[in-house]
Protein backbone atom coordinates (compact mmCIF):
# COMPACT_ATOMS: atom_id res chain seq x y z
CA UNK A 1 0.00 0.00 0.00
CA UNK A 2 2.97 2.63 1.13
CA UNK A 3 4.55 1.42 -2.67
CA UNK A 4 1.20 2.62 -4.25
CA UNK A 5 0.82 5.52 -2.56
CA UNK A 6 4.35 6.97 -3.47
CA UNK A 7 3.51 5.93 -7.02
CA UNK A 8 0.45 7.44 -7.26
CA UNK A 9 1.96 10.82 -5.30
CA UNK A 10 5.00 10.61 -7.07
CA UNK A 11 2.57 11.01 -10.04
CA UNK A 12 1.05 13.36 -8.98
CA UNK A 13 4.05 15.88 -8.39
CA UNK A 14 5.81 14.65 -11.77
CA UNK A 15 2.35 15.87 -13.32
CA UNK A 16 2.33 19.41 -11.21
CA UNK A 17 5.82 19.90 -11.80
CA UNK A 18 5.38 19.42 -15.34
CA UNK A 19 2.12 22.15 -14.91
CA UNK A 20 4.69 24.89 -13.15
CA UNK A 21 7.31 24.01 -15.50
CA UNK A 22 4.85 24.60 -18.94
CA UNK A 23 3.84 27.78 -17.18
CA UNK A 24 6.92 29.33 -16.50
CA UNK A 25 8.49 28.43 -19.90
CA UNK A 26 5.05 29.81 -21.23
CA UNK A 27 5.60 33.00 -19.10
CA UNK A 28 8.66 33.47 -20.25
CA UNK A 29 7.74 33.20 -24.02
CA UNK A 30 5.20 35.20 -23.69
CA UNK A 31 7.19 38.23 -22.05
CA UNK A 32 9.87 37.70 -24.93
CA UNK A 33 7.04 37.89 -27.20
CA UNK A 34 5.61 41.10 -25.39
CA UNK A 35 9.15 42.69 -25.36
CA UNK A 36 9.91 41.88 -29.24
CA UNK A 37 6.36 43.38 -30.03
CA UNK A 38 6.30 46.82 -28.16
CA UNK A 39 9.90 47.44 -29.82
CA UNK A 40 8.68 46.80 -33.51
CA UNK A 41 5.81 48.48 -33.03
CA UNK A 42 6.96 51.41 -31.03
CA UNK A 43 9.08 52.01 -33.91
CA UNK A 44 6.45 51.44 -36.67
CA UNK A 45 4.24 54.11 -34.22
CA UNK A 46 7.47 56.60 -33.64
CA UNK A 47 7.76 56.92 -37.25
CA UNK A 48 4.57 57.81 -37.79
CA UNK A 49 4.52 60.32 -35.35
CA UNK A 50 7.25 61.96 -36.64
CA UNK A 51 5.52 61.90 -39.96
CA UNK A 52 2.16 63.35 -38.12
CA UNK A 53 4.85 66.28 -36.73
CA UNK A 54 5.58 66.96 -40.63
CA UNK A 55 1.90 67.77 -41.48
CA UNK A 56 1.08 69.66 -38.64
CA UNK A 57 3.53 71.71 -39.19
CA UNK A 58 2.97 72.10 -43.01
CA UNK A 59 1.94 75.34 -43.96
CA UNK A 60 2.04 74.38 -47.74
CA UNK A 61 3.76 76.09 -50.30
CA UNK A 62 2.31 77.75 -53.60
CA UNK A 63 1.66 76.47 -57.20
CA UNK A 64 2.40 78.07 -60.56
CA UNK A 65 -1.70 79.13 -60.22
CA UNK A 66 -1.24 80.20 -56.85
CA UNK A 67 -2.60 78.09 -55.08
CA UNK A 68 -1.33 76.52 -51.72
CA UNK A 69 -0.53 72.95 -51.38
CA UNK A 70 0.42 70.73 -49.13
CA UNK A 71 4.43 69.89 -48.91
CA UNK A 72 3.82 66.60 -46.64
CA UNK A 73 2.07 63.18 -47.77
CA UNK A 74 -0.29 62.04 -45.76
CA UNK A 75 0.88 59.34 -43.26
CA UNK A 76 -0.29 56.22 -42.88
CA UNK A 77 0.21 53.18 -39.93
CA UNK A 78 -0.62 49.20 -40.63
CA UNK A 79 -0.27 47.13 -37.89
CA UNK A 80 -1.45 43.89 -39.71
CA UNK A 81 1.91 44.45 -41.57
CA UNK A 82 4.26 43.79 -38.91
CA UNK A 83 5.26 40.68 -37.81
CA UNK A 84 4.71 40.38 -34.04
CA UNK A 85 3.16 37.94 -32.02
CA UNK A 86 -0.37 39.70 -31.09
CA UNK A 87 -1.46 37.45 -28.40
CA UNK A 88 0.98 38.45 -26.35
CA UNK A 89 -0.51 41.90 -25.92
CA UNK A 90 -2.61 43.04 -23.22
CA UNK A 91 -6.60 42.90 -25.07
CA UNK A 92 -7.21 46.98 -23.93
CA UNK A 93 -3.79 47.95 -25.56
CA UNK A 94 -4.05 45.44 -29.04
CA UNK A 95 -7.48 47.22 -29.51
CA UNK A 96 -5.92 50.72 -29.19
CA UNK A 97 -2.88 49.98 -31.63
CA UNK A 98 -5.33 47.57 -34.17
CA UNK A 99 -8.10 50.29 -34.37
CA UNK A 100 -6.01 53.33 -35.22
CA UNK A 101 -5.86 53.16 -38.59
CA UNK A 102 -9.74 53.61 -38.64
CA UNK A 103 -8.83 56.59 -36.88
CA UNK A 104 -7.01 57.60 -39.28
CA UNK A 105 -9.23 57.13 -41.76
CA UNK A 106 -11.99 59.03 -40.35
CA UNK A 107 -9.63 62.07 -40.10
CA UNK A 108 -8.94 61.51 -43.33
CA UNK A 109 -12.22 61.67 -44.53
CA UNK A 110 -12.96 64.52 -42.36
CA UNK A 111 -10.35 66.63 -44.15
CA UNK A 112 -11.26 65.41 -47.49
CA UNK A 113 -14.62 66.75 -46.81
CA UNK A 114 -13.02 69.85 -45.66
CA UNK A 115 -11.56 70.58 -48.70
CA UNK A 116 -14.15 69.74 -51.02
CA UNK A 117 -17.05 71.64 -49.51
CA UNK A 118 -15.56 74.41 -46.88
CA UNK A 119 -12.40 75.42 -48.31
CA UNK A 120 -11.52 78.19 -50.92
CA UNK A 121 -8.82 79.24 -53.05
CA UNK A 122 -5.97 80.04 -53.00
CA UNK A 123 -5.64 79.57 -49.54
CA UNK A 124 -7.61 76.35 -48.57
CA UNK A 125 -7.45 77.37 -44.51
CA UNK A 126 -10.40 75.73 -43.43
CA UNK A 127 -8.58 72.24 -45.24
CA UNK A 128 -5.00 73.02 -43.87
CA UNK A 129 -6.27 74.15 -40.13
CA UNK A 130 -8.81 70.78 -39.99
CA UNK A 131 -5.61 68.69 -41.51
CA UNK A 132 -3.34 70.18 -38.72
CA UNK A 133 -6.02 69.60 -35.66
CA UNK A 134 -6.82 65.83 -36.87
CA UNK A 135 -2.93 65.24 -37.22
CA UNK A 136 -2.54 66.89 -33.77
CA UNK A 137 -4.80 64.51 -31.85
CA UNK A 138 -3.83 61.38 -34.46
CA UNK A 139 0.07 62.25 -33.12
CA UNK A 140 -0.79 62.38 -29.24
CA UNK A 141 -3.00 59.51 -29.28
CA UNK A 142 -0.13 57.87 -30.95
CA UNK A 143 2.20 59.35 -28.42
CA UNK A 144 -0.13 57.60 -25.37
CA UNK A 145 0.33 54.15 -27.23
CA UNK A 146 4.07 54.55 -26.94
CA UNK A 147 4.07 54.96 -23.67
CA UNK A 148 2.20 52.20 -22.57
CA UNK A 149 3.88 49.74 -24.92
CA UNK A 150 6.69 50.48 -23.15
CA UNK A 151 5.41 50.54 -19.83
CA UNK A 152 3.84 47.09 -20.84
CA UNK A 153 7.03 45.47 -21.49
CA UNK A 154 9.64 47.65 -19.05
CA UNK A 155 11.58 49.28 -21.70
CA UNK A 156 13.76 51.89 -20.72
CA UNK A 157 12.29 54.99 -20.69
CA UNK A 158 13.76 57.92 -23.39
CA UNK A 159 15.17 60.66 -21.38
CA UNK A 160 13.02 63.66 -20.40
CA UNK A 161 13.74 67.02 -22.44
CA UNK A 162 12.11 70.08 -22.70
CA UNK A 163 10.91 69.34 -26.02
CA UNK A 164 8.50 66.74 -26.73
CA UNK A 165 6.10 65.81 -29.69
CA UNK A 166 3.11 65.92 -27.60
CA UNK A 167 3.93 69.18 -26.51
CA UNK A 168 4.33 70.21 -30.20
CA UNK A 169 0.63 68.69 -30.64
CA UNK A 170 -1.13 70.57 -28.09
CA UNK A 171 0.60 73.80 -29.18
CA UNK A 172 -0.96 73.30 -32.93
CA UNK A 173 -4.66 71.60 -32.09
CA UNK A 174 -4.98 74.56 -30.31
CA UNK A 175 -4.09 77.12 -33.03
CA UNK A 176 -5.96 74.98 -35.47
CA UNK A 177 -8.58 74.89 -33.27
CA UNK A 178 -8.57 79.05 -32.50
CA UNK A 179 -8.36 79.33 -36.54
CA UNK A 180 -11.35 76.73 -37.30
CA UNK A 181 -13.33 78.74 -34.62
CA UNK A 182 -12.41 82.10 -36.20
CA UNK A 183 -13.32 80.74 -39.58
CA UNK A 184 -16.55 79.48 -38.41
CA UNK A 185 -17.75 83.14 -36.86
CA UNK A 186 -16.84 85.07 -39.95
CA UNK A 187 -18.70 82.60 -41.74
CA UNK A 188 -21.61 82.77 -39.36
CA UNK A 189 -21.31 86.97 -39.55
CA UNK A 190 -21.06 86.56 -43.43
CA UNK A 191 -24.56 84.62 -43.67
CA UNK A 192 -26.02 86.69 -40.70
CA UNK A 193 -25.12 89.81 -43.23
CA UNK A 194 -26.28 88.04 -46.25
CA UNK A 195 -29.64 86.91 -45.42
CA UNK A 196 -30.28 90.57 -43.73
CA UNK A 197 -29.84 91.51 -47.09
CA UNK A 198 -32.02 89.58 -49.17
CA UNK A 199 -34.50 90.33 -46.18
CA UNK A 200 -34.40 93.81 -47.04
CA UNK A 201 -34.63 93.45 -50.50
CA UNK A 202 -37.74 90.94 -50.15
Amino acid sequence: MDKLQAIILGGILGFVLSIIKDYFFANKKQKTERYYLAIIVSASLERFISKCLSVVCDDGDYDDRGCLQTRIATPHFEPMDLDVSWQSLEKELLYEILTLPEKINDANSHISAEAEYAASPPDYEEFFDTRKLKYSVLGVIACSIVGKLQASAKLPKPESTEWSPEKVFNEQKEKAVKAIEAAEKRNRETNQKLFGTVEKNA
